[in-house]
């Protein structure tokens, strides 16, 4: 029974996320619409607007979403950090870790392979499910994804860098005292792709979540796997920013680009294993 209260300590993490997630989404949606109310008094006045009117000015809203969502991780990055500092950091290996230009073009690769392989798997199998590919789209269009500046910097450096400290480091870290690796992966990779919260983004965050745990096992290095993370979202945002159509339309031109990436995703991986057992010792720089 002890054990059992260990392993669902270990989901604490995502829990407190989910909770904090809806608390400060509903407090900053309340105080963005009182914001807009204040300084569209005599507007909502004259057409008659009642308390919903606080929430009608699409654009407004548009901008709140994707700025509160960067206050929502700052927050996350404070709380999460103090948690991990606390707990895990501690415990993990005192070894150094080379990062070096053959290991950072490894997780460039990695990182844009696995966008462009999402990227064709869902060109190929979206299209079948017309009322999923119409609800993932409005879902990417609302975080502003390719959209400027700040949607960069909460899909490509916050987001990822939160993600991991709950994920990775907090989820992964508590479960694997208690559970066979495999398993506190699997737990950790399915915690992860319920907490987008959609079915779309659940399978690929649930399989990115099963790699990156894997890197982490045999790296032993959270920046590593934030780096990663972060990688695979800009370069997934820098794709809808230029506007980039290199998917194709032909179903032969997706199948050939995803076997493509696949192939250099498998690669890049199996390199960044390699890496750590080539690595262990001598480093001159931490990751």
């Amino acid at each position: 029974m002890k054990k059992w209260k260990k392993i669902c300590y270990g989901c604490l993490p995502f829990l407190v996320a989910m909770m904090l997630m809806y608390i400060l989404t509903f407090l900053l949606l309340i105080g963005s619409g009182l914001v807009w109310g204040l300084f569209h008094f005599e507007q909502m006045k004259a057409e008659g607007y009642g308390f919903d009117g606080l929430f009608a000015n699409e654009a407004w809203m548009g901008r709140f979403q994707i700025l509160g969502s960067c206050f929502i991780y700052v927050v996350f990055l404070f709380l999460f950090g103090i948690w991990y500092k606390k707990k895990m950091f501690p415990l993990e290996p005192s070894k150094k870790r080379i990062m070096n230009l053959s290991m950072f073009m490894g997780v460039i690769i990695f990182g844009i392979s696995m966008q462009c392989l999402c990227s064709y798997a869902l060109n190929l199998i979206l299209p079948l499910f017309p009322e999923t590919y119409r609800s993932y789209t409005e879902l990417m269009d609302s975080m502003g994804t390719g959209k400027g500046i700040v949607p960069f910097l909460y899909m490509g450096i916050l987001a990822p860098m939160a993600e991991e400290l709950i994920f990775r480091g907090l989820v992964l870290g508590y479960e694997k005292r208690e559970l066979p690796f495999w398993c506190a992966n699997f737990i950790q990779a399915l915690l992860f792709g319920l907490y987008h919260q959609n079915i779309v983004q659940f399978v690929y965050a649930f399989c990115m979540g099963l790699l990156l745990g894997g890197l982490w096992q045999k790296r032993q290095s959270l920046k590593l796997v934030m780096l990663i993370h972060g990688v695979i979202n800009i370069s997934g945002n820098l794709i809808a920013f230029f506007k980039l159509n290199f998917f194709g339309r032909e179903k032969k031109e997706m199948l050939m680009g995803l076997f493509v990436s696949m192939m250099a995703a498998a690669v890049s991986f199996l390199f960044l294993l390699r890496y750590k057992r080539e690595a262990v010792s001598g480093a001159k720089k931490s990751l």
